[in-house]
């Protein structure tokens, strides 16, 4: 009679399986999932004694831990699958309330227990939440900082017998924690006084500078153990754009095709992006204001914006229709992005510059999270260089980089976040159509050129209105400015033809 072949069960495998149909685990999933498990596993058995000679012959497995990896490289399974297994609850914390409203959608999709704390919630919501995690039928409970920390929720944490807490985003505990979010500064508290023994915190992008500021604050006394997967995004292909006027690049570039403009009429572009697009703008105000542009100009209604000013029915509205959404532009603020999980956008703009480079790749790695091809365009205007001059270091850096136009867009991100990338598979410098000019940079020079001390920048916006048309007074007045600030035109200041313009 032929023996069964031996076989070792494997919990891992079998919960990717049974609970979120995944078949397969990247490799430093598995090693995130299983050093997680290892600690839950040493922890819960602290109470069990042991002789001197067992416990010297072990070596305690990584109870703190920081993970580096790419946007859509399945960072949420890797404590979800753990949360199911584990002896006690999972606590995680992220930095914004949209990102716990998709979380919370995913725990449900997949079948497990999950619940909220926000600010807003009255003490018997909470009541029910905690005696949900007594029973055992909430496994993965998820929150923000300043919650946690508050007088009301931190001591009722301690007592719940949390195993596993988790720092999702967490490169904002450097660049939110020292500004606008001083409840960064303090989280390290949340698992200290709340006894919650295995740590692990979660960014897709981390530079030296931003990891040794979050050792700083959450791990002052530790070394945690870091893992780190290339943060680089094959399947997008980067692009910087020149732009004397952002709005009309952007209506340029999401134009259908029937409206499309000919190229050397003043545009230097010929390529049109694919939809959805996502449009990330510095401020609520910018959002707004390009959202409603680019409705008038492209007479769609398709077009929204997001941003924290929004109520939470207003954002969970707009995130429910761009989820959905197959042609959609979305302008938003940095609410709308970190964690939420639309696998399909095509093409990320960015209307502003981002602070840094991290931020960038976390804002630029909304597109293609499916893995097909998309693209991420950064529109740059001679503002945009000489504001850089006056902010810290990590801006300056990511305007060198956006103002390097002849290093491979990957290579330069890459480096700056201290990887490599194996090869580029896209950017505008290795397809060789890099954009040195922008549109309408050439009719502005020329025609200043040819009426040098004749016209001042009212009747330069005219005349450049006037011989193309298709370029509005507002864009043309918009463009002229900009080409004052490159410096590539100037206003005479002698006397005699003070306020003219000439080059």
């Amino acid at each position: 009679m032929m023996e069964e072949p031996f076989s070792i069960s494997d919990p891992i495998t079998e919960t990717a399986q049974s609970s979120f149909g995944i078949n397969y685990l990247f490799p430093y999933q598995r090693l995130v999932i299983s050093n997680i498990l290892e600690s839950g596993e040493y922890f819960s058995n602290l109470g069990k004694k042991k002789t001197t000679s067992e416990q010297g012959d072990e070596k305690d497995p990584p109870a703190k831990q920081i993970v580096i990896l790419p946007t859509g490289a399945g960072k949420s399974l890797c404590f979800m699958l753990p949360a199911l297994l584990l002896a006690g609850p999972t606590l995680v914390i992220f930095p914004l309330l949209s990102l716990i409203s998709d979380q919370l959608r995913r725990c449900v999709d997949a079948g497990i227990g999950a619940a909220a704390l926000t600010g807003g919630q009255n003490a018997a919501e909470r009541r029910n939440i905690f005696s949900g995690i007594a029973k055992g039928s909430i496994r993965i409970v998820l929150t923000n900082p300043e919650t946690a920390l508050s007088p009301q929720v931190l001591p009722m944490l301690a007592k719940s017998c949390f195993m596993h807490i988790v720092f999702d985003e967490v490169h904002t505990v450097s660049e939110w924690g020292d500004t606008f979010r001083p409840a960064y500064l303090e989280s390290r508290r949340i698992y200290t006084e709340g006894g919650i023994p295995v740590v692990t915190a979660f960014t897709a992008t981390a530079s030296e500078t931003v990891l040794s500021r979050v050792r700083e604050v959450l791990f002052p006394e530790d070394a945690p153990h870091v893992v780190s997967a290339n943060p680089d995004r094959p399947n997008i292909s980067y692009t910087v754009m020149p732009s004397l006027c952002k709005i009309n690049s952007l209506q340029l570039l999401l134009i259908q095709n029937g409206d499309k403009p000919e190229t050397g009429k003043g545009y230097s572009h010929a390529e049109l992006v694919n939809r959805p697009a996502l449009v990330f703008c510095s401020t609520r105000r910018s959002a707004e204001r390009t959202a409603l542009q680019l409705r008038l100009r492209l007479k769609e209604n398709d077009i929204f914006f997001y941003h924290a000013g929004l109520s939470r029915e207003e954002k969970a509205g707009i995130e429910k229709w761009f989820f959905k959404s197959a042609n959609g532009i979305l302008c938003a603020t940095t609410a709308y992005g970190m964690g939420i999980d639309k696998p399909n956008i095509r093409t990320v703009i960015h209307h502003d510059l981002s602070p840094s480079v991290e931020a960038y790749l976390q804002e630029s790695g909304r597109a293609g999270r499916d893995r097909d091809p998309a693209e991420a365009i950064l529109l740059l205007s001679p503002s945009d260089t000489a504001a850089g001059m006056n902010h810290n270091a990590r801006h300056a850096a990511l305007l060198r980089f956006a103002s390097d136009s002849t290093t491979c867009r990957r290579e330069s991100l890459m480096r700056l976040l201290g990887s490599e990338p194996d090869i580029c598979f896209g950017c505008d410098v290795c397809r060789k159509n890099v954009m040195n000019t922008a549109d309408w940079e050439e009719e502005i020079f020329h025609l200043i050129k040819h009426n040098r001390r004749v016209l001042s920048q009212p009747s330069a916006v005219r005349m450049l209105h006037a011989k193309h048309p298709q370029l509005s007074e507002d864009d043309a007045g918009a463009a002229v400015a900009q080409m004052i600030i490159s410096g590539k035109i100037r206003k005479v200041k002698n006397r005699l033809w003070k306020g003219k313009l000439t080059i």
